[in-house]
């Protein structure tokens, strides 16, 4: 090749080169967000509800969407963090000109602020009208009280208020307007009524509110009891059931008859007197109610079981712990209550305890089912119930307990939804469980996949508690419900940080641990996850359940979550694990089941 021609080619290859970088160039530039806000209507009044939207009308396509936060009150707090959805509602109580705040926040971390002046007029609306009925159900001689103190105005003060009861739901008003919210009413007829309550404001605006009131000839002050003796029997004895301990609470010239419904088959009586014969002819549970009615008409009803036997067979001691970890200044509580037998009713075992599990029986033989015990001394104590039917058959059952050295103040609950305990404990000025949640949730009732046993197993569930999925649980608490037992409520970011400035940096582990200083009494019991499974159309066709960390980690669940771009870093957690020290305190995955310690709701 001449040298003329190599340098000709050379010229071109440097203009075509030239051509190039004003396009790369171009590529590289940002794009500037053409943000509006969009309010409907533009002004209006106290009473409406204005609708705001975010318009990015230049979004490129490589950017999905965006996010955005509000500050309606003009505080200069944001009202919330940071979401996908790009509309808003609010509603102005006060008068006046309102100026409300959006920051927008773009894929590529671009964040734009912008405001808008609203002009809001002063709007008259009726009350908000609500009351409450004490006792929600009774009988014909029940004074009901009606209280109607829950009722607001939004623009007027609620003693300019007036109200008027229809307590028999007949449109013709029992009452004249009366600015007292509570009233009390008898009925004279045991039927279903409509109560209905209208509440007017000084602009002559009303409101009514029915609530349904059942009037029966139903008693609580009538105590029906009876007694079946005897006490053991076989198929075609005579028992006798006296149901001469019934009596009425408060009024003693109650005059009753009697009824006799065995097993729900056959009714007998009614009867004056309140003695009554009867022969089983098989053996088994055997189910007797009595139904106790006044010369008022006025009812009440026990139901009784009892075991009709063929053999007396040994007792089944059963042991319920308000939690099995403590400290020497834990006031254990035992109960006896779930312990069974073939022919003793559990209110007739007798029972008897040996703390320590030494074989030396500190309590003697009792019918009393409940107790407590301070152990001093710290150490691990098996505590032993020894159970005796009323024919004589004994058995024992023991659980183990562990005392730590721990001075922290401690307690118990009882979630009243499934009757299961939890230790609690005091740390710093916080309350927390003890002991991990395990309330069971019902897919059908809340919310699917929200609650796991580790590795599917419901005996796991009574080992170490229940896992609790970590998008779920955030989604079912801004729904307003809570799975924690009332009065208590999940933990949030800040909790977990408050809780860490209460342990020791050194051995932060060991103190949180069971037996540590602290009183948390963690327990290495794993973590979990899940992962979708698609086809090549994009649908979910399974979902898959990951387990791991048993006996060498542990992960509690915070109510925190943040805007994320990856679901690993989504989720707040506190975690232990054998191999470090101290506390994990950590963004996570969001798609993760955690273990819920509650803190009491202050």
């Amino acid at each position: 090749m001449s040298k003329s021609l190599a340098a000709g080619l050379l010229f071109l290859l440097m203009i075509a080169l030239a051509a190039m970088v004003p396009s790369c160039k171009k590529d590289t530039v940002t794009w500037k967000p053409e943000v509006s806000l969009i309010l409907k209507p533009d002004s209006g009044l106290t009473t409406q509800i204005f609708d705001f939207r975010i318009n990015i009308p230049n979004l490129p396509k490589t950017q999905e969407e965006f996010y955005v936060r509000w500050d309606m009150n003009e505080d200069s707090l944001w009202d919330d963090s940071f979401s996908a959805y790009p509309t808003a509602t609010h509603r102005f109580y006060k008068k006046g000109t309102h100026q409300v705040k959006a920051q927008i926040l773009t894929e590529d971390g671009q964040r734009i602020t912008i405001n808008k002046i609203i002009k809001v007029d002063q709007g008259y609306s009726a009350p908000h009208v609500s009351f409450k009925i004490d006792p929600p159900e009774g009988n014909y001689l029940t004074t009901f009280t009606f209280d109607a103190s829950t009722t607001f105005d939004d623009e007027d003060a609620f003693s300019t208020l007036l109200f008027r009861w229809d307590f028999n739901g007949d449109d013709i008003w029992d009452t004249e307007p009366s600015s007292n919210p509570v009233a009390k009413f008898k009925y004279k007829k045991a039927l279903d009524y409509q109560v209905k309550l209208l509440v007017t404001d000084p602009t002559r605006r009303g409101s009514t509110e029915s609530h349904l009131l059942v009037v029966n000839l139903h008693d609580d002050g009538i105590v029906p009891d009876f007694t079946i003796s005897p006490a053991e029997a076989t198929v075609k004895d005579t028992f006798l059931l006296d149901a001469s301990a019934t009596h009425h609470t408060t009024d003693p010239s109650r005059i009753f008859t009697y009824k006799w419904d065995v097993q729900s088959e056959v009714v007998y009586g009614p009867f004056k007197e309140p003695a009554f014969k009867h022969l089983f002819w098989t053996a088994g549970q055997q189910k007797v109610t009595l139904t106790v009615t006044d010369q008022y008409n006025l009812t009440n009803s026990v139901v009784k079981e009892f075991y009709v036997i063929k053999e007396n067979k040994p007792p089944v001691p059963k042991i319920q712990l308000s939690t099995p970890y403590g400290n020497i200044t834990t006031n254990f509580y035992l109960s006896s209550w779930p312990s069974t037998d073939d022919i003793t009713a559990p209110s007739q075992l007798l029972v008897r305890w040996d703390f320590e599990g030494d074989g030396n029986w500190d309590t003697g033989w009792s019918y009393e089912k409940q107790l407590f015990h301070q152990f001093t001394v710290p150490g691990e104590y098996w505590v032993t119930l020894e159970a005796q039917d009323e024919g004589g058959e004994t058995s024992i059952t023991k659980t183990r307990v562990l005392v730590s050295e721990s001075t922290a103040q401690t307690g118990f609950i009882i979630d009243r939804r499934d009757g299961k305990y939890y230790g609690t404990v005091k740390i710093g000025d916080q309350w927390w469980m003890s002991d991990n949640l395990d309330f069971r949730t019902d897919p059908k009732m809340t919310l699917p996949m929200l609650q796991k046993c580790y590795e599917a197993t419901t005996g796991n569930c009574d080992s170490y508690g229940a896992l609790y999925q970590g998008e779920r649980s955030v989604s079912y608490s801004e729904a307003g419900k809570n799975y924690c037992p009332d009065g208590w409520r999940l933990p949030t970011k800040q909790d977990w940080e408050t809780l860490r400035g209460h342990v020791p940096l050194n051995g932060a582990r060991d103190a949180m641990m069971v037996g540590g200083s602290v009183g948390f009494n963690a327990r290495y019991t794993g973590e979990g996850w899940y992962a979708f499974v698609y086809n090549l159309a994009g649908d979910i066709i399974d979902t898959i359940y990951y387990y791991d960390g048993l006996y060498k980690e542990v992960q509690f669940l915070s109510i925190s979550s943040r805007p994320y771009f990856n679901r690993n870093q989504a989720q707040f957690y506190m975690g232990l694990k054998r191999n470090y020290d101290g506390m994990d305190m950590l963004w996570g995955n969001i798609d993760g089941y955690f273990y819920v310690r509650c803190i009491k709701d202050e």
